[in-house]
């Protein structure tokens, strides 16, 4: 009986790690897909300073405007 539960606990034992390994896996692949490119991470960089750059001339604008 003995033998039985030590084969039963070391099966799952097995499934277990063999599980962790699959989960590891695929985490470490989609932590690659995560990553951006040089390219990419400036693009996004000059968009947002774009978008700065656009917003803080509206701004300009419109108080040149209401001032005058």
């Amino acid at each position: 009986m003995n033998n039985n539960n030590n084969a039963v606990v070391q099966s799952t034992k097995n499934q277990l790690v063999e599980l962790f390994m699959d989960i590891n896996k695929l985490d470490t692949k989609a932590k690659t897909k995560e990553k951006s490119t040089p390219q990419q991470k400036l693009a996004a960089r000059r968009a947002i300073e774009q978008h700065f750059e656009k917003k803080r001339l509206q701004h300009d604008l419109d108080d040149y405007w209401f001032d005058g």
